[in-house]
């Protein structure tokens, strides 16, 4: 389904589909303030600081001299996301209600327009995350692309190195959607066209993030998640759809056989790598809001990194698992697994059907390479329960089962040649189970809970 420019719109005092009207709906708690000149490594020290004390506000940094203001740790919080986020479970039948785009007079985004030698990506507040990056990155840039056979909207994220005033370094490592719009492009001698959004409500992040099913346009998910027509303005250079208020779009060209280097760059395994496609994105144009906000994703093994795209893929992954498997009951994809680990509590009917959950879950997510499943009576969100169910209710003979060589992320630093091996392990009660988990009255433990409150 390719979304249809149909409808105008004007945009005064409508801010809801905003990075703006998103932060307006913070509480006090939820947005961390600083006033502080940006500097390289910041916001990633910031952030990993608050992770260790289980902290997971969004953080706004705002300069002293210019008030410019830069958020980060925008989607490390799943309760944060879920007050904005909408839809998630039926999002691939609820976009099919927003096939159209609202055209928007007068748009936000392009207020200010600075096009060829006006382009001067130095003066972006584009940083270094980690010691070891080749470079400042924007980390936060969801680069849309329109499918050249289909004409679709496609939304996807790829690393991008600053590396001159209208030059970025980037990679398409992913072998996603945009990796083959680029094959297909080259296969005619012809640069590939994108815009770069940075600064727009999560909604689009989330999507950005998303594997989006190839009938369907990016804009229709984006529309179901926020649960309103998007309302977007043509790119000034291609004319591609962007949200008519982002903070700023980046338009130009992927460069058709040109390849340089690019990276090392601090990636969510906690690994910097230079696996790249060494591809380079020429800007031609830069258009963005009075007094516009940088927005920031803080890379590398940070929790928002990993949560962005594991915030509904939990949702809509249990949701499948439970239409085959009803005994299946919760799923989390914990941080320190960075994509590659789950845990799946259900209640088994019979003997091999945790295994059999297991399987079917490898196989709708080709990242996992560990899974366990555990009782229902455990919080797969709490990881010492998941391993104290490990340690007492599984026996490594019995109870494990490995799968050789199948697909994997390339950018597991273990994995072979796209490869890897998968292990489950079934730490739920085998048949015969006798043994009763220690209890508390809940009367009782209420008391205790008042008692340490007024303490």
């Amino acid at each position: 389904m390719t979304a249809d420019l149909k409808h105008t719109a004007t945009c005064a005092d409508d801010e809801g589909q905003s990075l703006r009207g998103f932060l307006a709906n913070l509480t006090e708690d939820q947005l961390l303030r600083y006033t502080i000149k940006r500097q390289d490594f910041l916001l990633s020290a910031i952030t990993e600081e608050l992770e260790k004390q289980e902290r997971f506000p969004v953080v706004q940094l705002t300069d002293p001299d210019t008030g410019a203001k830069t958020v980060a740790n925008i989607f490390a919080d799943r309760d944060i996301l879920k007050a904005c986020i909408h839809n998630i479970v039926e999002v691939e039948q609820k976009a099919e209600e927003f096939g159209s785009l609202e055209m928007a007079a007068d748009p936000p985004c392009q207020q200010n327009i600075l096009r060829e030698a006006q382009v001067d990506l130095s003066a972006l507040p584009i940083f270094k995350h980690f010691a070891d990056d080749a470079g400042a990155y924007i980390t936060a840039g969801i680069v849309i692309a329109k499918d050249p056979q289909s004409g679709r909207c496609n939304f996807s994220f790829h690393r991008m190195q600053i590396k001159g005033k209208n030059k970025i370094g980037i990679s398409l490592h992913s072998r996603g959607d945009l990796w083959r719009y680029m094959a297909a492009s080259e296969a005619r001698g012809k640069d590939l066209e994108i815009a770069v959004v940075i600064g727009a409500h999560p909604a689009y992040y989330i999507v950005g993030a998303s594997k989006v099913p190839l009938h369907q346009d990016d804009y229709s998910w984006a529309g179901a998640y926020m649960d309103a027509v998007p309302k977007t303005v043509k790119s000034i250079c291609a004319g591609i759809p962007v949200p008519a208020f982002a903070e700023y779009v980046l338009e130009g060209r992927i460069l058709a056989d040109t390849h340089e280097d690019e990276g090392p760059f601090g990636e969510y395994t906690g690994y910097s790598t230079s696996r790249s496609t060494r591809n380079v994105f020429m800007v031609d144009a830069i258009t963005h809001r009075n007094e516009p906000i940088w927005q920031d994703l803080v890379p590398g093994f940070a929790w928002e990194h990993l949560l962005l795209s594991q915030f509904t893929k939990e949702i809509i992954l249990l949701n499948k698992l439970q239409r085959e498997i009803p005994e299946v009951k919760a799923l989390s994809m914990p941080k320190n697994g960075c994509h590659f680990h789950a845990y799946l509590s259900m209640s088994p009917r019979a003997e091999g059907q945790a295994r059999q959950a297991m399987l079917l879950l490898f196989g709708l997510d080709p990242y996992l390479k560990l899974i366990v499943t555990v009782d229902e009576d455990v919080d797969v969100f709490n990881e010492e329960e998941v391993w104290w169910a490990a340690a007492t209710r599984m026996q490594a003979d019995r109870d494990v089962f490995i799968v050789p060589r199948v697909l994997c992320n390339r950018l597991d630093p273990s994995s072979e040649e796209g490869m890897s091996a998968k292990m489950g392990i079934d730490a739920t009660k085998p048949a015969g189970w006798e043994a009763q988990r220690v209890r508390l009255p809940e009367d009782v433990r209420k008391q205790a809970l008042e008692l340490i409150k007024s303490s």
